[in-house]
């Protein structure tokens, strides 16, 4: 097709377009789009099939571009305002995501497909009491709508209301149509007595061939362990792991790989480098495995009023990778080891810093508890040389029956067999060993969760040192702080529940013995 010939239209451009793509040739592609962008300024419609183009090929600032540019012609179309909202959460740009949320409320308010999904943006971005501001008149007018209450539910939680959040979801769960996350939920608001649960009820409703009701087993296993039917509370537990996993793809023999690649790389890992020694912020790393209890260092540094927790942020890992596969097409005869030496760790460092600084609020210290971090100890330290690295580490059996017995939905895909769960369990140990001795202890702050809740104010202590920081009053009350939508799943946070978790697995030891035996038989003791 000549680029000069009359413009095409946008079922013209898609047929020649997709006949380039699935030729490979991507980059004709959108050389193509762009050039019909320019011969028809004015088109919305091939400006807005540029940017579906440009996206889809992976250039998500120039479909950003693209799509901007259709806005500017189109700027009544709410479902454009979506997509902007949908890329800029792509392009981790949560400052311009607030602002485009802040224009797309006046659109369409009677809209409320619209109107719910905004207000989930708000709950992503942990501004809970907005998305209840959107939710409200919507529920208004439709009292007995089910999802909606649902997600209403879930921003009271987050704004620290259980009681509320359960009284809602007691409406939830009676209608037929109620989400299974909701019995999921209702059972994680507390814990449940035998004067006030649902084990009747969710052992009516859950049905052990529909992957839809995965949640039903989970709520059902939680509830009942919460009685001490310790038996029937596995057997459940154990029903919606095998219903997730059904839904989970796992490629155990590729990430034990990638797991025994990175403990190679860290055993030879060199720091050294310019990074970034001067920030105006500075990142707190809360790594572990899941289950292990981070959140109550996550909690306990959040309430420090110079510090700001961003829950489970999942940008160095994203911005790693990208820097990692841009090595890669430059260097097409570089392994990943070579790839991980070789790129930039003072620019990785500085986009990390740019992202956290729109979320810090002020605060002099972010803390950046996502679990899987602890992978990446070494990169972290290279491009961010100010950042604190703390590690929770567990009881193995308790860390990995927490693991089993959480819904983590499409995360943490080896935690849904026991075995694969004991592996990948030993593989993480091996790689802390490997981060711990190559970067000592003035680097990397191991503490256990066991000795938190023996001695918390000596530990916490430890990690205000640490971390450079000073006691704070505001902290005595740090485990009544609510949940963040990352981080708000496993047990109620109140503090005698910690104490009852230490030795939990204990109650399951004759089911937990395949589990056991991997660990006595692959998982050292951190030296």
């Amino acid at each position: 097709m000549n680029e000069q010939s009359e413009i095409p239209s946008v079922q013209q451009l898609a047929q020649y377009v997709n006949a380039l793509l699935k030729g490979g040739q991507q980059q004709a592609a959108r050389d193509y789009v762009d050039a019909q962008v320019k011969q028809a300024p004015e088109a919305a419609a091939i400006a807005h099939f540029a940017a579906q183009v440009h996206h889809k090929t992976g250039a998500l600032k120039s479909s950003l571009a693209h799509l901007n540019r259709t806005i500017e012609l189109a700027p009544q179309q709410a479902a454009l305002h979506m997509d902007r909202l949908h890329l800029l959460n792509s392009l981790r740009d949560r400052k311009a995501l607030a602002q485009e949320l802040a224009k797309a409320v006046k659109l369409e308010p009677e809209n409320k497909n619209y109107q719910q999904q905004l207000a989930r943006f708000y709950t992503q971005l942990n501004a809970p009491e907005k998305a209840l501001e959107l939710l409200a008149p919507l529920r208004k007018a439709d009292k007995h709508a089910p999802v909606l209450a649902f997600d209403e539910a879930l921003n009271q939680w987050f704004m620290g209301k259980p009681k509320a959040a359960e009284k809602t979801l007691t409406e939830v769960c009676t209608h037929d149509q109620a989400p299974s996350m909701a019995f999921y939920v209702r059972a994680l608001l507390r814990k449940q007595t035998k004067a006030k649960n649902h084990v009747a009820d969710l052992t009516e409703r859950a049905r052990q061939d529909q992957v839809a009701d995965t949640p039903i087993w989970f709520a059902l296993g939680k509830e009942l362990d919460d009685l001490g039917n310790y038996d029937q509370a596995f057997d459940a537990i154990s029903k919606g792991n095998a219903l997730q996993k059904q839904i989970t793809p796992y490629n155990e023999e590729a990430e034990l790989q990638a797991l025994q690649q990175m403990t190679d790389v860290a055993k030879n890992w060199k720091s050294e480098g310019r990074g970034n020694k001067k920030t105006a912020v500075t990142p707190i790393f809360v790594v572990s495995m899941p289950g292990s209890g981070a959140t109550l260092v996550e909690r306990y540094l959040h309430a420090h009023p110079q510090a700001q927790s961003v829950g489970e942020f999942p940008d160095f890992p994203q911005l790693l990778g990208e820097a990692i596969n841009d090595y890669l097409q430059t260097h097409p005869e570089a392994s990943r080891a070579d790839a991980i030496a070789g790129i930039n760790y003072t620019e990785l460092g500085k986009a990390y810093l740019r992202n956290i600084e729109t979320l810090a609020d002020g605060h002099s210290y972010v803390v950046d508890k996502l679990p899987f971090n602890f992978l990446y100890c070494g990169m972290i330290k290279k491009a961010l040389p100010t950042a604190k690295i703390i590690h929770v580490q567990r009881d193995a059996m308790d860390t990995c029956w927490s693991a089993y017995r959480t819904l983590f939905a499409d995360r943490y895909a080896f935690a849904y067999d026991l075995q694969e769960l004991g592996r990948y369990y030993a593989h993480y140990q091996k790689l802390m060993q490997a981060w711990q001795q190559i970067l000592g202890d003035q680097a990397l702050l191991t503490v256990d969760y066991e000795t938190i809740v023996a001695d918390n104010e000596a530990v916490l202590a430890q990690v205000l040192e640490f971390c450079g920081l000073e006691h704070a009053a505001e902290q005595a009350d740090f485990v009544k702080q609510v949940p963040s939508p990352s981080t708000a799943r496993g047990e109620p946070m109140v503090s005698r529940l910690y104490r009852q978790a230490v030795g939990h697995s204990k109650h399951y030891q004759q089911q937990l013995a395949p589990l056991a035996d991997i660990l006595t038989q692959e998982v050292k003791a951190v030296d």
